[in-house]
């Protein structure tokens, strides 16, 4: 019996001794700490305008490359506009036959002029008649049915030369609005034509050109890129949890795509208030601390931003801490879960502001 007791126990024994958890054990430590927002971004000139295509055509002159130095109002690129000039001599034809018509020895106004000379003539003689009329009458030369045709006769002329006189003056309207009208038509005819000459908006720098000569290009396209030409910017995009760390002048470490394993220095020069919807993203613009005329437009980038730095914290490793900011605290022999209060979080290192001292032993499952 007792040996069938040893060998119950003894399976029993080996059991509890396996299943009995395992720990790691560690102090925090003080140490310096830095907390930094990841975001990707891209080189790009300060105050970028992009050079549009206001119409369709073909490029027949193109004046400028990459880097070139333009002043204000300079032409950049022109476009084939011979339907434009098309459009341009028949406006200015039809002006040119508008100011005829409506000059007042136009032949259309003299017609005018003499229709309203004879009804003047035909309204004065009937007048003269009626007059004579009603003074025979009164002598009884002739009949009241006369008298009555004389009146009817004058009224006649004189709704004629009225109806003349108000033809003129419809005419005179007409062929100066005809004027006006075609005069609009020229503008806009040689506004359009300037369409086709892309030109330079204050003084820029060339950073890229999308189109070069012969190519065609429709309404709305892209020719060429140009900014301000002594200052380069890096525009970042953020997510919405890292926007509220960020700060202006806080210090950036950017990582050219094109130089890979080198940094470079830069401050946070704005924050744009805003939430763009096509990137997901809020956008922060920084400058490099020193001048870099090598860089290149369009270059796509990697960046830090440090938004929290202190020298001397007190820190535990991130996977030390447990859900709902607890850590477990080794007393002796004993084992008990501590409240904490964190602070600045890194990649690895979380800052411990209360609940926890340096002497203190804490431990998680291995």
């Amino acid at each position: 019996m007792k040996r069938l007791l040893t060998c119950i126990i003894l399976p029993w024994v080996l059991v509890t001794t396996s299943c009995k958890p395992k720990f790691e054990e560690t102090s925090p430590k003080i140490a310096p700490i830095t907390e930094a927002v990841f975001a990707s971004g891209v080189i790009e000139p300060k105050d970028a305008y992009t050079v549009t295509s206001l119409s369709d055509g073909f490029i027949v002159h193109s004046y400028v490359v990459e880097n070139d130095l333009v002043h204000d109002g300079q032409l950049l690129f022109q476009l084939d506009n011979r339907q434009q000039r098309t459009q341009v001599a028949i406006a200015q034809t039809n002006v040119s036959f508008a100011k005829i018509s409506a000059d007042n020895n136009s032949p259309t106004m003299l017609q005018q002029k003499a229709q309203v000379e004879v009804a003047r003539v035909k309204q004065q003689n009937d007048s003269v008649t009626l007059a004579r009329y009603r003074h025979l009458y009164t002598t009884n030369s002739v009949s009241r049915q006369d008298l009555d045709n004389a009146q009817m006769t004058y009224q006649s002329s004189l709704s004629s030369y009225h109806a003349a006189i108000e033809n003129y003056r419809a005419t005179q309207d007409k062929v100066r609005q005809d004027l006006i009208n075609n005069q609009s038509l020229l503008q806009n005819a040689e506004a359009g034509n300037q369409y086709y000459n892309l030109a330079a908006v204050g003084p820029s720098k060339v950073y890229q050109v999308f189109k070069k000569q012969g190519d065609l290009v429709r309404k709305g396209d892209q020719v060429a890129q140009l900014g301000n030409p002594d200052s380069i910017v890096i525009n970042l995009d953020l997510d919405e949890g890292s926007i509220s760390k960020v700060q202006l002048g806080q210090q950036v470490l950017v990582e050219l795509n094109t130089e890979k394993n080198k940094t470079y220095e830069a401050r946070v020069t704005k924050i744009y208030p805003h939430f763009n919807e096509t990137s997901q993203s809020y956008k922060v613009e920084a400058r490099f601390l020193v001048e870099m005329p090598s860089l290149i437009s369009g270059t796509q980038l990697q960046a830090n931003i440090i938004t929290h730095k202190k020298e001397k914290a007190l820190l535990i490793p991130h996977i030390y801490l447990m859900p709902g900011n607890k850590v477990l605290v080794k007393h002796g022999n004993k084992r008990d879960t501590a409240n904490i209060t964190t602070g600045i979080v890194s990649d690895e290192w979380i800052e411990v502001l209360s609940g926890l001292s340096v002497d203190d032993k804490i431990e998680k499952k291995k």
